[in-house]
């Protein structure tokens, strides 16, 4: 181009709409991508909002759901991962701003023997169509200037120019600029996946601590429950050695299991304070702050609390739904149209830079004559200039370097994605199996409850008898507790085993409906007498 073109100043007129096409071009070796999840769609950021008012007693004890919502509104790490679409969406507008306007102006004052002024000034214009480049600018050059710098002397009123370069084969397709435009919108897509997955850990983690704390509550009031049995009876073996209708051994007997009651409800009492701890990073007040929740508050319904029936045969559906849901399969989806445009990009510059440009020049205002004023000292002139430049780096190393790398990347990928969905098939393979073995122990530990229950019944009427001693009376007072206990804490592994399938599936907790093995994963409340 003529020395005055490479004075000219860029603008760059970013569009709305830029070339996001293709992302895989013909042998990239990528395999036919999965349908997309139907994502819904993403709140807008905001602050950390209040959650609702928690009010719960031993008449309206506290829910899973309010627990839950608690998280959705005000979980600081929830809030924390909402920012990815922010960053995302920042990092896209930065990319856009490659094709912002660029100007440029500069001045010259030059003394001496040949005496001059210059000034130039212009605007440059990146698009996202095709790599096309328009220019325009003024410059004016009034003084006396050598033979061999006739061009840069203009009218008074300075020269007009503009044109356009346009790449041939070189980035033509695609080119730096519009593969970053590319990966940042691929980037801001790709928040959504991430935030979803941040939602179902959270929740997952909300529900099974929720459960857990249940649980606790449960043993704490199991262990309460056979304390009050040794105290009741020591009050009455008391009074019988008053009486001296029994020995001393058999009261102190019994006073030593008090004891050893007394430090089993202490443990149980530091396990249900821990459960509570571990809750309260879900549960928050108006103020955002953890909430430690209150021993009232706890279900007195929950060791008769009914576990729905899964329905193993229905593997194969809830296998197929979270193939389609899970949002990691998603981030990878995107991950793929990421790499194929690095790999467009490489091999773009394995072609040469082959590009053609035109430009056109006007001055304007009184010319000024200089020696003949003709030639390239004719300022009164109009000129129009076309022409191409070619630019090939042999032999390739670099584009034929980058190139590789990125088939060996995408291949990379399709290796880690093939694994992605045999770990989320084993994933829900597994959380089926988990809830179908927690639900049929719960059922069994049950009848060894009714059945414990029943042996104590028995030994407590031969004990009141005599027929009994005290050890082994005991002994079935501790064995109907473990009972109890075994059947509170399978119970609260059943509800954990369903926050766990939820999330294996991809399912919000939050939502009613579960999957095709547990369509409805709410607890049951136990059936009225």
């Amino acid at each position: 181009m003529r020395p005055r073109t490479a004075l000219a100043l860029a603008l760059t007129f970013s569009g709305a709409g830029c070339a996001t096409r293709s992302p895989l071009p013909d042998g990239a070796f990528v395999r036919d991508p999965l349908p997309a999840p139907q994502l819904p769609p993403a709140p807008k950021p905001q602050p950390l909002p209040a959650p609702p008012a928690l009010a719960p007693s031993a008449d309206s004890p506290l829910q899973l759901a309010e627990v839950l919502k608690s998280i959705d509104a005000a979980f600081p790490l929830l809030y924390a991962i909402e920012q990815e679409r922010v960053i995302a969406a920042g990092q896209r507008l930065a990319a856009e701003g490659q094709f912002d306007p660029t100007v440029r102006a500069g001045a010259v004052d030059q003394s001496g023997t040949f005496s001059s002024t210059r000034l130039d000034a212009g605007v440059q214009q990146a698009t996202p169509f095709g790599g096309v480049t328009t220019f325009a600018g003024w410059r004016q050059g009034l003084g006396n200037f050598p033979i061999y710098y006739g061009e840069r002397k203009t009218a008074e009123g300075g020269e007009f120019r503009a044109g356009v370069n346009v790449p041939l084969l070189q980035n033509r397709d695609i080119d730096a600029r519009r593969a970053r435009l590319r990966a940042a919108q691929i980037a801001e897509r790709a928040a959504d996946p991430t935030i979803r997955r941040a939602r179902l850990d959270a929740f997952r983690a909300g529900a099974q601590a929720y459960w857990a704390w249940q649980t606790a509550g449960a043993q704490y009031r199991i262990a309460k429950d056979l304390l009050a049995l040794a105290q009741k009876r020591q009050a009455l073996l008391d009074e019988s050695f008053k009486a001296k209708n029994i020995g001393e051994a058999v009261p102190t007997l019994n006073r030593r299991l008090a004891a050893g009651r007394e430090e089993t409800l202490l443990a149980s009492e530091r396990a249900l304070q821990q459960a509570a701890l571990r809750l309260s990073l879900y549960l928050r007040d108006p103020a955002g702050d953890p909430v430690v929740p209150q021993a009232e508050w706890l279900r007195q319904d929950f060791p008769e609390l009914v576990p729905a029936s899964p329905a193993p045969a229905q593997l194969g559906a809830d296998v197929t739904a979270a193939l389609a849901q899970r949002p990691e399969l998603v981030q990878f989806q995107l991950e793929k149209e990421r790499r194929a445009v690095e790999l467009q990009l490489a091999t773009n510059q394995l072609q040469p830079a082959l590009n053609a440009y035109a430009q056109v020049a006007q001055d304007v205002g009184i010319a000024k004559k200089t020696f003949t004023g003709s030639g390239p000292f004719d300022t009164d002139r109009t000129a129009a200039e076309v022409g191409a430049t070619f630019e090939v780096p042999l032999p390739f190393r670099n584009a034929r370097g980058l190139s590789a790398t990125a088939r060996a990347q995408l291949a990379q990928l399709l290796a880690r994605e093939r694994y992605a969905r045999d770990d989320v098939t084993a994933q829900v393979q597994d959380a089926v199996s988990e809830l179908q073995q927690a639900y049929l122990r719960v059922g069994k530990a049950r009848e060894e409850q009714r059945q414990a229950q029943r042996v104590l019944e028995l030994d407590t009427e031969s004990f009141k008898a005599g027929q009994t001693s005290l050890i082994d009376l005991n002994i079935q007072e501790i064995a109907a507790a473990e009972a109890r206990v075994k059947v509170v804490t399978l119970l609260g592994g059943y509800f954990q085993a369903v926050a766990n399938y939820l999330a294996a599936l991809g399912l919000d907790a939050t939502g009613p409906q579960g999957g095709a093995v547990l369509p409805n994963p709410a607890p049951q409340a136990p059936p009225k007498p």
